[in-house]
């Protein structure tokens, strides 16, 4: 398993990238973490809603990420990061 969290050009946004077969150990981890997230789907990406902060999800071209749009947001990417890489090391 490979979970990278990747700062934006743009200064303010961060992805947290995955595997496609790891989609199932990050909404895990999401729900340990958090608790139940709510979604909703759009057309080429769903929302994302956990500890209070909203996110995009992208799975395109079998590249699955999570997208935050604040600090906050980028904060709760870092831990599901953290937990996912202490869990495999």
């Amino acid at each position: 398993m490979a979970v990278t969290l990747l700062p934006h050009s743009d200064g303010h946004s961060s992805s947290l990238e995955f595997a496609p077969d790891d989609v199932e150990l990050v909404r895990q981890a999401i729900f340990d973490l958090f608790g139940e997230a709510a979604s909703q789907r759009g057309l080429t990406y769903s929302t994302m809603e956990f500890g209070g902060e909203k996110f995009l999800f992208q799975n395109e071209w079998e590249d699955p990420c999570l997208i935050a749009s604040t600090e906050a947001g980028r904060t709760l990417l870092l831990q599901i990061e953290r937990r996912l890489s202490t869990a495999t090391s």
